[in-house]
């Protein structure tokens, strides 16, 4: 052999660094839907004119816009749940490494 490592490798940080790194997603997402989309959800005084309060224009427009903005606001859901899947998926990694060591461990000491 030389030397080189054999067999499986993980890094062990490497699920908690993701889940920092995309936390701050959702909330970019929810952020911009705020910011972009929720001024245009009402339609103050006569947004697009009377006329487009009497054809429903206004309230169609407003109706689309919310629903965007809470779509939005699933989708950056969404990636807090990436980021929370990705720590269970860490704390479930430790506790099953954790057994197979102590199996491992035991195996040894019958062995010797």
């Amino acid at each position: 052999m030389d030397g080189s490592q054999q067999g499986f490798h993980v890094d062990e940080g490497a699920y908690a660094r993701y889940a920092r790194e995309v936390d701050p997603l959702g909330d970019d997402v929810k952020g911009a839907a705020d910011q972009h989309v929720g001024p245009h959800v009402t339609l103050g005084g006569h947004g697009f004119s009377e006329m487009g309060g009497e054809s429903g224009f206004s309230g169609a427009y407003s109706g689309r816009m919310r629903a965007l903005r809470e779509r939005m606001h699933r989708v950056g859901g969404g990636w807090r749940q990436v980021g929370e899947a990705a720590r269970q998926t860490d704390r479930t990694y430790t506790a099953v490494e954790g057994e197979h060591g102590d199996v491992l461990r035991r195996l040894g000491q019958d062995l010797a």
